[in-house]
């Protein structure tokens, strides 16, 4: 997470990470300095919050592309 915000450029923006062995799934957000970690470890059998977990990172991701979006136009009319 931490070589993304580096590669992206942008130490302020959070960056959603998942970590597996492949059997148990765990989700985290790193924002600026601060690392929150989800406190539930999902297991394969649970498939359903796996994918539900996943695609509420895709919807946080897809806020975040818009609202980058949106203050790409706001500049570029200044």
């Amino acid at each position: 997470m931490l070589a993304a915000k580096k590669l992206n450029e942008q130490p302020e923006q959070e960056v959603f990470g998942i970590a597996s062995n492949g059997g148990v799934w765990q989700f985290g957000k790193l924002k600026a300095n601060v690392f929150t970690r989800n406190q539930t470890f999902y297991t394969i059998e649970e498939l359903d919050k796996i994918f539900a977990a996943i695609n509420y990172l895709f919807q946080q991701w897809e806020l975040l592309l818009n609202s980058e979006q949106v203050e790409s136009v706001l500049k570029s009319c200044t």
